[in-house]
């Protein structure tokens, strides 16, 4: 839910908080007008601390609501990719171009590099837990750690 309706949505909670408040206020003092104190639904002495249990409620309610969501920090790309060699650098780069799951021969491809260039680049990086390899029959799909992934 993004942030204009939350906003809306806790203006109209404490909204009608509001009159409920009103509409009970109104209602104990006609009874109490009338002399009919404790025969109301709900005795007058238990209207406070029934309104400040709701007001409570609300309150937290709409706090929950405002709340801007926590997120881990994030590492931008440029930085995480500054620590790698060139070679690493351009491979690291395709993968996370698509997204952090890409074919091997994709990565041949965009890069230019041959096979073998290829294929000794990713072992290196998945011997230092960066890149994951799986199989699919003859292809094989290199992904960021799952890890990194969250984090850039």
């Amino acid at each position: 839910m993004n942030y204009e309706k939350k906003t809306l949505l806790g203006m109209l909670i404490i909204t009608v908080f509001v009159f409920i408040v009103a509409f009970s206020s109104l209602y104990v003092q006609m009874q109490i007008e009338t002399g009919n104190i404790c025969g109301c639904a709900i005795p007058v002495y238990l209207f406070i601390p029934l309104l400040a249990s709701i007001g409570l409620f609300i309150g937290v309610l709409v706090y929950y609501l405002l709340l801007p969501e926590f997120e881990k920090p994030k590492i931008g790309t440029d930085v995480f990719l500054g620590v790698f060699p060139d070679d690493q650098k351009s491979i690291l780069r395709v993968v996370l171009n698509h997204k952090g799951s890409v074919s091997q021969r994709i990565i041949g491809r965009e890069t230019g590099f041959s096979k073998v260039k290829v294929h000794r680049i990713i072992e290196s990086l998945i011997t230092r837990n960066i890149l994951i390899k799986e199989q699919k029959g003859k292809i094989n799909i290199i992904k960021l750690n799952d890890k990194l992934r969250d984090i850039l």
